[in-house]
């Protein structure tokens, strides 16, 4: 059953059983690997690998894809913080088929055929909770990219930033761009498709950022008053995430966001370059600006409180000057 295994990987585990048919698998080899236990049919038409996860079956067992934010994060892309699976329902279906019990499964998530081994390896899907999905009732934007249990990257992101709030909406645009999901010119049509309100989300940082955290660090700390800059490259320093006020580095980090424990102790070797040559560097995690953000802009506020006398003291310029 290699062929049918294989396309079924690339199809992301699961498939209609018209698309692997489209695909060169003849019915006799659907009906020997079903047999055998290989397989298995989670609903009429349907086939899944053993590898199909629990949101996936509970997707097609309601006659969904998998969308919104849901899909972005099978994408490797920002979703925001909400864990309810959302499902996606075209806007000319009769109605959302009643989801039956699915049975307990243990695999992991799977990711979307178009993120890297690279990105696989570095980080796991996490499934949604145990809530009621979230249904979006919408048109497919690009058919030609949605597979049978999951939408476009196109039609994710246009649920996605209506159902967001605006500051994880801006990150999620920022991530697309920065993952290479979709190009600037794919962001403008799906942007356009949206209502005048959403074009807000878009601004002079748009896809600067490199990580979910990081967008809503730059945009937090700009809306309080400071001038952020991000991505700022220093000669002999490296690069860092941004600097405020021209005075102090700031890196949004936490290790299950890196790419690898390479990444993370490169993020701390720039640390102490910077602390070197008397820049402060602000160090903040992902979960310091998720779950603890008053804290975490008092401290960073103080840090750079106290920079700026430091440099007025030594009539610095700024960093970036």
């Amino acid at each position: 059953m290699p062929d049918l295994l294989r396309e079924l990987a690339r199809l992301g585990h699961v498939a209609r059983v018209a698309s692997l048919r489209a695909r060169g698998i003849p019915d006799a080899s659907l009906h020997a690997a079903l047999a055998a236990g290989f397989v298995r049919r989670p609903r009429r038409g349907w086939i899944a690998s053993p590898l199909a996860d629990q949101d996936q079956l509970r997707a097609i067992a309601t006659g969904a894809r998998i969308g919104c934010s849901s899909a972005l994060r099978r994408l490797g892309v920002w979703a925001g913080t909400d864990d309810a699976l959302h499902l996606h329902v075209p806007r000319t279906a009769a109605r959302l088929g009643q989801s039956p019990q699915v049975p307990g499964v243990a695999s992991p998530g799977v990711w979307h055929p178009l993120v890297p081994d690279r990105k696989r390896r570095a980080r796991t899907v996490r499934l949604a909770s145990d809530a009621p999905p979230r249904v979006h009732w919408a048109r497919e934007l690009a058919p030609r990219r949605a597979l049978d249990w999951i939408v476009s990257p196109q039609t994710a992101l246009a649920a996605a930033v209506r159902c967001m709030d605006a500051e994880h909406a801006s990150a999620a645009i920022d991530s697309a761009l920065h993952e290479r999901v979709l190009t600037r010119r794919e962001v403008d049509t799906v942007m356009a498709s949206l209502p005048n309100r959403c074009a807000a989300l878009r601004d002079d940082f748009t896809g600067k950022p490199e990580s979910g955290a990081e967008s809503l660090f730059v945009r937090r700390m700009s809306d309080a008053g400071f001038l952020v800059e991000p991505q700022v490259d220093l000669a002999g320093f490296g690069r860092y995430d941004g600097v405020i006020d021209g005075c102090v580095l700031f890196e949004v980090d936490g290790r299950e966001f890196h790419s690898g424990s390479d990444a993370f102790f490169a993020d701390r070797d720039r640390t102490l370059v910077g602390q070197v040559f008397g820049i402060p560097v602000v160090r903040p995690s992902a979960r310091h600006v998720l779950e603890d953000w008053p804290m975490t802009f008092a401290a960073v506020a103080r840090t750079v409180a106290d920079a700026k006398i430091v440099w007025r003291h030594r009539g610095l310029p700024p960093i970036t000057g």
